[in-house]
């Protein structure tokens, strides 16, 4: 056999076609695949990782999801088919006794005007039912008001009665599933001072508004005001706080 002049055919492989036979180097054509077998196992472990992470976070996802569907899709507000006539009281307004001032000031003038409907309200511990126990009577006014606005100040959240009232409230609001309760701040309370039952308030993202001393910031409150005050939404624990 004549090494130079026997040569691979042409259904050889493309590298070895008409080249002399005994050019072939098995090294460079026969050596194993060494990128496929590093992949390989490399891929497997990378499925593996994937799948026990997406397992123990599969939660935190679903929530993730969840956010984004109602980001994307929106959701339906559920309101509470009885208005303010179905109750005894239309507007129930709780505060500390020092904060009545501000009150009459700035919140019943513009109230009056705003909701001429509401002329069944109770004003502070004066118009509370008579020759009843305080607690019992505070508790028969939320029960029958179509709507309660709870004044929040420094004094008032120091104040143990004041917070027993705002507790009665809360209650009623987790027994009905109705959003019938506004929490007003008329002045900055700092972090340390708020306690643990209002801080709970916030966190389940129930309704409140801030008191301003910017005119047109005053205009936009009373507005978020007496949207809250006409209409009661049923509480939607599905629905992530804001």
């Amino acid at each position: 056999m004549n090494k130079n002049k026997t040569i691979c055919s042409s259904a050889s492989l493309e590298p070895l076609r008409d080249k002399p036979l005994f050019d072939f180097e098995s090294k460079k054509l026969c050596s194993p695949n060494i990128a496929l077998y590093s992949l390989t196992p490399l891929a497997i472990i990378s499925f593996v990782v994937i799948v026990v992470l997406v397992h123990h976070n599969r939660w935190q996802l679903r929530h993730k999801l969840f956010l984004l569907k109602l980001a994307a899709v929106g959701y339906n507000e559920m309101r509470d088919a009885r208005d303010h006539n179905d109750y005894e009281f239309d507007m129930n307004i709780i505060f500390y006794d020092d904060d009545e001032e501000w009150a009459r000031e700035h919140l019943l003038p513009t109230l009056e005007e705003r909701l001429p409907q509401f002329k069944r309200n109770v004003f502070g511990d004066k118009d509370l039912v008579p020759d009843m126990h305080y607690l019992e009577a505070i508790d028969y006014v939320v029960s029958r008001s179509y709507k309660t606005v709870i004044l929040l100040s420094r004094a008032a959240v120091r104040d143990r009665w004041f917070m027993l009232k705002f507790r009665t409230a809360m209650d009623h609001v987790s027994d009905t599933q109705t959003e019938f309760v506004v929490a007003v701040f008329i002045e900055d309370i700092p972090d340390d001072e708020i306690p643990f039952l209002a801080r709970l308030y916030l966190i389940d993202g129930r309704p409140y508004l801030y008191w301003t001393e910017d005119v047109r910031g005053q205009e936009y409150f009373f507005d978020q005001l007496t949207k809250y005050l006409t209409i009661n939404l049923k509480t939607n624990d599905l629905i992530p706080n804001e």
